[in-house]
């Protein structure tokens, strides 16, 4: 009976993914000597027929990262391949909308950035965009193969470019579906080509970004030529005490929770450098003697507790201490809004300039956020702030849907899903298979020895 556990296991190994028709043969034929196996393992704390993992168990070596959950996140506990008919796709599970509209699905996002490139992809169009995008990174999939091309322009900070290389090493890993392509992927905080001329153009190749926004700014590629990717910090972020995504998702809500909400602080928290649209902030926000306001600027120089901030610093478990959230967007987007909406407060999401990651459609105004947009209306603001601290019933509900957005729809597994899914449906678009570029090398050279 075990050898069908370790061989359906094995599929799983190699495959990855749930919709393989070998690993769907395989796996209905022996779904029931597989219950049996798993009603004998007594370190699961998921329901018997589950085919994850938790992150605790030994057994759970024997499979891809992709099935090893955190079995404390409400919605990953309850999640069973068993339960997938066998044309169900795996990814599919974490595509539920929040209000029933297709709108809020996550990988309506694909969809809309997408619609945008119809024309089928030449090796010339690529080369054209290498030389358009110096500072993007190049990325070939040939054969399920994962190459990084080389470029001394690439643009690196810290870990962002070996964070979104990971993370495409484990999808591509993971699944094996995955067509061939090249692709750019652009890691600043807002996306560029060599020249302003450049950024106005219609490019039959797309960059792949961060983030972008529809408002008129100083300098970016038209936000129709970006297709959205997850974040580097839903890898890894240098920042303190922050590190692995995957921790964080699975931690930081247990540390929250040993402060009930209605015990947490009762004010409006926020910390933040003086960049950007944030200088309403210093009329409006940055006021301590006001009751229900703990905002203030804080510097990017070394103090007591950290080499990179002032000491008014806090830490994200920190600011789960209070019972309000404060977001605003900085010179671009912010990353720190995920880590918010863990804490369980409700959060008021500053949105001036109207710069998106790849999950924002999933935002909704009074069900798991609060959007403040009017820049400088002292009274909306303080309308805001005071109706939340009026009435805790919808604080904690908005507080409550917050957080199980992020634990449902940016956990590791749907995250990966995503990206996998932006990938096939770039793949689609090639009208070649690509060739290993002069300057390539494999996935697993580069992560061992190079930086950038």
């Amino acid at each position: 009976m075990a050898q069908w556990f370790w061989r359906w296991c094995n599929i799983f190994i190699q495959d990855g993914v749930h919709s393989q028709t070998a690993a769907h043969a395989e796996y209905d034929t022996h779904r029931y000597r597989l219950y049996k196996y798993n009603e004998l393992d007594h370190t699961t704390s998921m329901h018997p027929e589950n085919s994850f993992k938790c992150y605790q168990q030994n057994s759970s070596s024997i499979l891809k990262d992709f099935y090893q959950l955190d079995c404390s996140n409400p919605f990953l506990k309850q999640i069973s391949l068993a339960k997938l008919n066998a044309k169900d796709d795996v990814c599919e599970l974490f595509n539920n909308s929040i209000d029933g509209t297709e709108y809020r699905t996550l990988y309506h996002r694909i969809k809309m950035d997408f619609q945008n490139f119809t024309e089928k992809i030449t090796h010339y169009d690529i080369l054209k965009m290498g030389d358009a995008c110096p500072g993007c990174h190049h990325i070939q999939l040939i054969d399920g193969q994962l190459f990084i091309v080389q470029r001394s322009t690439a643009f690196n900070y810290q870990t962002r470019s070996r964070s979104i290389k990971t993370m495409l090493k484990h999808v591509t890993d993971t699944f094996k579906t995955i067509g061939n392509f090249e692709m750019f992927i652009h890691l600043q905080d807002a996306v560029f080509l060599k020249s302003p001329e450049l950024d106005r153009m219609k490019h039959k190749v797309p960059v792949f970004g961060l983030t972008k926004t529809y408002s008129k700014i100083k300098r970016s590629l038209h936000p129709d030529g970006i297709v959205l990717i997850p974040c580097f910090t839903l890898w890894f972020f240098t920042a303190p005490y922050i590190g692995r995504w995957r921790n964080i998702v699975e931690n930081l809500p247990k540390e929250a929770d040993k402060i009930k909400w209605e015990y947490r602080i009762g004010k409006v928290v926020w910390r933040g450098a003086r960049n950007g649209e944030r200088a309403w902030l210093t009329g409006i926000g940055e006021q301590r003697n006001k009751s229900l306001l703990d905002i203030e600027f804080m510097d990017w120089k070394p103090g007591n507790h950290s080499q990179i901030y002032t000491d008014n610093f806090k830490t994200i478990y920190q600011y789960c201490e209070y019972k309000y959230l404060l977001h605003q967007e900085g010179s671009t987007y912010s990353n720190r809004l995920k880590y918010l909406l863990l804490c369980g407060s409700p959060v008021i999401y500053a949105n001036f300039q109207g710069w998106q990651e790849y999950w924002y459609h999933l935002l909704k105004h009074d069900y798991n956020v609060l959007e403040f947009k009017a820049k400088g209306n002292e009274t909306l603001f303080t309308n805001i702030t005071e109706e939340i601290s009026k009435d805790d019933n919808k604080a904690k509900r908005i507080g409550i849907n917050g957080r199980a957005l992020v634990q449902k729809y940016l956990n590791e597994q749907a995250i990966l899903c995503y990206f996998r899914n932006v990938l096939i449906e770039y793949s689609k678009l090639f009208a070649y298979k690509p060739v290993r570029h002069p300057d390539a090398i494999d996935i697993d050279d580069f992560l061992v020895g190079y930086s950038s």
